[in-house]
């Protein structure tokens, strides 16, 4: 059945098909009578002009010279039936004109009438045209014009008329299409905005009948009523609704806080809620996860700790070891059922860190104790033989404590840069002060120059200033591990390259030596504690092993970032970018 609204325009409609029909045979007469009143309208200008004239041939010599401005057809007939002049009659002789020419049914019919009209084909023109003849009397003698003009021209100014004319009466009619809408709008805006507003909830995409304000009603109008009346039915549970969605939102943000993962599937394995953190542990795109079913994560472990913990109804723990993105994870899944087994919750938790930890711990419990061990075994070999030879010659004695005097020292440097390490890790970020970078690396090429003579080290100053947020004596530790290693692990003579730069907020401090370099599997161990790239080597030319861990833990202290280039047997680089301070980045 047609609404209100379809109905109005299905009647409009009607009325213009109507008007349709009317229009054409109305248009059609209506140019016709135009062009007739034009055609008379320019005879008689013709004809006025030429009462002016003398005679015939005064006649016709004021026509030829009218001749360009005349865009249609004309014809002047005498008084003795005969054509004194015709405008398209070139070529034709008179009497075959004149009788052509008096024997049409315009000239017939002007020569009774005194105007005559006619419609048809022309043989000398070759198209149809539209004849208009109209007597007039010439010095006392009866003469005839006839004007011609091309009967398409009418036919084309008639098809414009009509379409312009239905184009005006489609206006109108649209516009007064428009103005009827309008006032049967305004009559029925209030319902119509009612319906409008409770559409969501009879569509079910909203739990409860949204707040309805009428912007055509006015107080005391029925609507208007009707309106508040639906508002106060639904409040209430707006209000509810507003609860929960808080409540939801609330544990949402909790669970989105959580260094935890989350996954919540119901009773068919399908997932309704994963939060940012399983996201990253599963390594998988938010989009369409919802809904989908758990297979989608491609973790088969976790499928059958979820069935197996639902089909038990009770907590299911287990701890599973996977890689990601080439690192190896340790992962706490715990598997809880839902009540009702309406599904169950899956919680992830990353135990990488503690197991690092503890990897780290053991190994540097292990390295210590081996770093240890020897100089101590040395020592303690060293002491026996003293102790129970007394007589031993002065030579081996002296010999003897020379040694065990070289790995007390050696002992000690190593107990010195544990501590080291301990202090620096104890450092506050609110030790940093300002300082110059160019000041400590001059300080610590002078120092890596008197260590070694046969050494060349070259500083190149790209940044116009240096400063940096840092602590003097740990920067210049820092710098001259890193320099002292490249003229360690270099073949003599050593060529060292130092080279300060700025990028944006930091200042890049770049070592670079052309020595024995690292290889590449080495590489990202370089800055483990207690790690030698060649062990023979290190020991012959002295170290600790804690050099660079050194490096590192100061770069992390003062918020820094170091990373290491290297090839085997063409060279390293070491590149630390320091928080430029605020002198630097001014400058820049």
């Amino acid at each position: 059945m047609l609404s209100f609204r379809q109905r109005i325009f299905t009647c409009y409609f009607i009325v213009f098909i109507f008007f349709l029909a009317l229009i054409f045979p109305f248009s059609s007469r209506s140019v016709k009578q135009i062009s007739h009143n034009a055609l008379r309208s320019r005879a008689d200008e013709l004809i006025q002009m030429m009462l002016l004239l003398p005679s015939d041939e005064a006649i016709i010599q004021r026509l030829k010279t009218k001749k360009s401005a005349i865009f249609f057809r004309v014809t002047v007939i005498n008084n003795e039936q005969q054509v004194i002049y015709d405008s398209h009659a070139k070529g034709v002789s008179s009497f075959e004109m004149t009788q052509n020419a008096i024997n049409h049914p315009e000239i017939l019919q002007a020569t009774r009438e005194g105007e005559g009209y006619y419609i048809g084909h022309s043989e000398l023109l070759g198209q149809e045209l539209f004849y208009l003849a109209k007597s007039f009397d010439f010095h006392g003698k009866p003469y005839i014009v006839r004007i011609a003009f091309p009967y398409k021209y009418i036919e084309e100014i008639t098809t414009n008329f009509e379409m312009g004319f239905l184009s005006l009466i489609t206006v109108v009619l649209l516009l007064f299409s428009l103005m009827t809408w309008v006032i049967i709008h305004l009559l029925t805006a209030p319902i119509q905005e009612i319906i409008e507003a409770i559409r969501p909830y009879q569509d079910g995409t909203q739990a409860t009948i949204p707040e309805i304000t009428l912007q055509s009603g006015v107080t005391g109008d029925e609507f208007l009523k009707l309106a508040q009346t639906l508002n106060s039915l639904s409040s209430r549970i707006r209000s509810h609704i507003d609860i929960l969605t808080r409540e939801r939102n609330e544990k949402e943000a909790i669970l989105q806080s959580l260094n935890e993962g989350v996954i919540a599937v119901d009773e068919k394995m399908d997932i309704t809620y994963a939060n940012g953190m399983a996201l990253r542990l599963a390594d998988i795109a938010e989009e369409g996860l919802v809904g989908a079913p758990f297979s989608i994560l491609r973790k088969q472990s976790w499928c059958d700790l979820l069935t197996a913990c639902q089909q038990r109804e009770e907590l299911l723990s287990e701890t599973l070891q996977c890689k990601k993105n080439g690192d190896k994870l340790y992962l706490q899944v715990i598997a809880a059922p839902k009540s009702q087994q309406h599904g169950a919750i899956l919680v992830i938790q990353d135990q990488s860190p503690q197991y690092k930890m503890l990897e780290m711990r053991k190994d540097f419990v292990s390295n210590a104790s081996h770093e240890l061990k020897t100089p101590i075994t040395i020592i303690l070999g060293f002491a026996e033989a003293l102790h129970d030879n007394p007589d031993l010659p002065f030579e081996i004695v002296h010999e003897v404590t020379g040694k065990i005097l070289n790995n007390c020292h050696r002992m000690a440097s190593l107990i010195k840069d544990l501590l080291t390490l301990s202090d620096i890790e104890q450092l506050s970020v609110h030790s940093l002060i300002e300082m110059n970078l160019y000041d400590s690396v001059d300080h610590c090429a002078q120092m890596i120059q008197d260590a070694f003579p046969m050494a060349h080290i070259e500083i190149r100053r790209m940044a116009e200033s240096g400063y940096i947020w840092g602590v003097p004596n740990l920067v210049d530790m820092a710098l001259m591990n890193l320099m002292e290693n490249a003229a360690k692990y270099s073949a003599e003579p050593a060529q060292v390259v130092v080279t300060i730069d700025q990028q944006d907020n930091w200042v890049v401090l770049a070592v670079e030596d052309r020595g024995f370099g690292i290889p590449e599997e080495d590489l990202e161990h370089i800055f483990q504690r207690f790690y030698r790239v060649d062990k023979a080597h290190s020991q012959k030319i002295g170290g600790t092993g804690l050099g660079l861990s050194i490096v590192e833990t100061i770069v992390d202290k003062h918020r820094g970032k170091i990373s290491v280039n290297s090839k085997l047997g063409e060279g390293s680089t070491f590149t630390v970018l320091w928080p430029a301070a605020a002198s630097t980045v001014s400058n820049d």
